[in-house]
């Protein structure tokens, strides 16, 4: 008899975590087990790439990841009037807490959102927070997994964890999956009780699927077809990701008297933001803001250097489709890109700041040689985390 699976998600937006888990539902053995998705709600563009064995059930909260200006109105058409309370409510009370609120938020979702009536053999919550909250409280499964996605002790400072929350999900969970080893550290660190449910399972990327995608030239508009240099970058539109950092790279290097058009493929809160600089920085015709894109491997591939900027990551899946694509990579000194990138042979490590990263590009900029030796490096990394799904069917597996 096949194991009854249960996969929760918050949405299928164009994220590192979204990616990975489209690449694990697309390689899990189908003969073997029976796969239920729960989102939190169906918005994202990477909806659609749902593999057909998986049955989608229905939304936890329709608007949850929607604005709750725009929410509102959506809410009263549809007479939800236990969500809409609900969204106001965990709006109000988290300005009222201390960092974003998360513990305050869960206190009102906890109270609209459904029981999973299905028992299961194994839930696994693939997102960190809200998601792992539900699964523990919510879920009935013999086995429950939930996953760390972040660097614990960088979101803490920035206010996003509810340490107490935390404990209780990693005391009643079977296993805590974490994606690199230096976010293991870090979970180690605030939390040493439950240092022996902790593996790390590295976030992957399928090196066919991305090289396959990056063929799809119809969706190259809005890339110049130039003889300058091509940087791209790929993330969230947050502080996080280092977007200003890459801001302010590209301001360096044009007034160093370099052609480059630097694309930042992404969507997120900073966008308006992010467009309003260009212009005050006159430089809007280099830094160009492309927006979300479904596929954004063709960009990727077409660059001339692939730029990660980012403040902190657990294991980031960009990096990863940059690897497959032999592109010539800069990223930032932070532990997590350490454990993904060789400095001087698989790319180049720079200091945490626009300097640093204006720096490392402009290395590449004017030694081709460089551009090539990376890329040559890159050759056999394919493929490189294969044995990742096995190390998941072990603890589905108990």
């Amino acid at each position: 008899m096949k194991k009854q699976l249960l996969f929760v998600t918050q949405y299928l937006h164009t994220g590192g975590i979204e990616k990975s888990l489209l690449t694990l539902l697309s390689e899990l053995n189908y003969d073997q087990y029976d796969v239920d998705l729960l989102l939190f709600d169906h918005s994202g563009v990477l909806f659609k790439l749902i593999p057909p064995e998986v049955n989608i059930l229905p939304p936890l909260f329709e608007t949850f990841s929607t604005p709750l200006i725009q929410a509102i109105p959506e809410l009263l058409k549809n007479g939800k009037y236990g969500l809409l309370i609900c969204k106001v409510l965990a709006a109000s009370l988290s300005k009222l807490s201390s960092g974003v609120g998360t513990g305050v938020r869960w206190g009102v979702y906890r109270n609209v959102l459904r029981n999973q009536t299905k028992h299961y053999n194994v839930a696994i919550s693939y997102i960190d927070f809200f998601c792992n909250y539900y699964v523990i409280e919510k879920v009935s499964a013999d086995r429950k997994i939930v996953y760390n996605h972040m660097d614990y002790a960088y979101s803490e400072k920035a206010g996003w964890p509810c340490p107490k929350l935390e404990r209780k999900t990693f005391s009643e969970c079977d296993s805590i999956v974490t994606v690199a080893e230096s976010a293991k550290k870090s979970l180690e660190s605030y939390f040493p009780e439950f240092v022996d449910k902790m593996h790390v399972i590295h976030n992957r990327v399928s090196s066919d699927t991305v090289l396959s995608l990056s063929k799809d030239l119809s969706v190259m508009e809005g890339i110049r077809q130039t003889d300058e240099i091509k940087i791209v970058t790929v993330a969230r539109l947050v502080d996080e990701k280092g977007v200003f950092f890459a801001l302010d790279a590209c301001k360096a290097l044009v007034e160093q008297g370099f052609e480059i058009s630097w694309y930042l493929v992404g969507n997120g809160h900073l966008y308006e933001e992010l467009r309003t600089k260009t212009t005050e920085l006159g430089i809007e015709k280099n830094f160009i803001l492309l927006g979300e894109k479904e596929n954004p491997y063709p960009i990727m591939g077409k660059c001339d250097i692939y730029v990660q900027p980012s403040k902190t990551e657990a294991h980031c899946v960009a990096v990863e489709e940059a690897i497959a694509l032999r592109k010539p990579i800069v990223v930032t000194d932070i532990p997590s890109f350490n454990d993904q990138i060789h400095n001087e042979e698989t790319g180049i490590v720079v200091n945490l700041s626009a300097v640093g990263i204006a720096e490392g590009i402009k290395r590449l900029i004017q030694s081709p040689e460089l551009r090539d030796l990376l890329t040559n490096n890159l050759q056999t990394t394919s493929d490189r985390h294969k044995e990742q799904l096995m190390k998941l069917y072990s603890l589905i597996e108990g």
